[in-house]
């Protein structure tokens, strides 16, 4: 089941707790696909466009100008981003810095058309009072190596302008890929 959780009903030991197991989950989920051991990871955060390329244009979570109500890229316009062979990537919370935010919720999807929806999370109560611009998923979603990243929001206002809908993404990988 997944459901948007508010940050500010979470303690920090609940979201140290959501953090801790969104890395667990990836790194088995690294082991079983990346067919390495433990120490042979490492996790770091991720960075848009140099893990998901095609999907973000910078190293900036940002979505494009909107131009009607209903789902749209959560991308700089691109509804596809792979990720490279040899990493995992973990989502475990959103954000929405918009100080009158035009999403209301996101949904992770998987294939080159976004076929498959692995999670979605309606947000709308929990940002419109801005007490935090930011949630945490019931769930982490994780993508394998190769899988095609296809992430789309949804817009209650028919044309607004560009939005800081961002993520906390771990992206786990074999040491010295990036980091060594």
């Amino acid at each position: 089941m997944s459901y948007a959780i508010p940050t500010n009903e979470l303690s920090l030991a609940d979201r140290k707790s959501f953090i801790n197991g969104a890395i667990e989950k990836g790194i088995l989920r690294a082991v079983d696909k990346l067919g390495v051991a433990r120490n042979e990871l490492i996790v770091r955060e991720a960075h848009p466009l140099t893990d998901f390329p095609g999907a973000w244009t910078t190293e900036y979570y940002v979505s494009p100008a909107i131009a009607a109500v209903g789902w749209g890229w959560a991308g700089n316009g691109v509804a596809v981003g792979v990720l490279p062979v040899g990493r995992v990537a973990v989502f475990y919370k959103a954000a929405d810095a918009d100080p009158a935010p035009a999403f209301t919720a996101v949904r992770f999807r998987l294939g080159p058309t976004g076929a498959t929806t692995i999670a979605s999370f309606f947000f709308q109560l929990i940002i419109d009072n801005k007490i935090e611009s930011d949630f945490y998923f019931s769930e982490p979603v994780i993508y394998d190596p190769q899988d095609n990243v296809f992430i789309q929001a949804y817009s209650r206002i028919a044309v607004h302008a560009a939005e800081e809908l961002s993520f906390g993404c771990f992206i786990i990988e074999k040491v010295g890929a990036v980091v060594s």
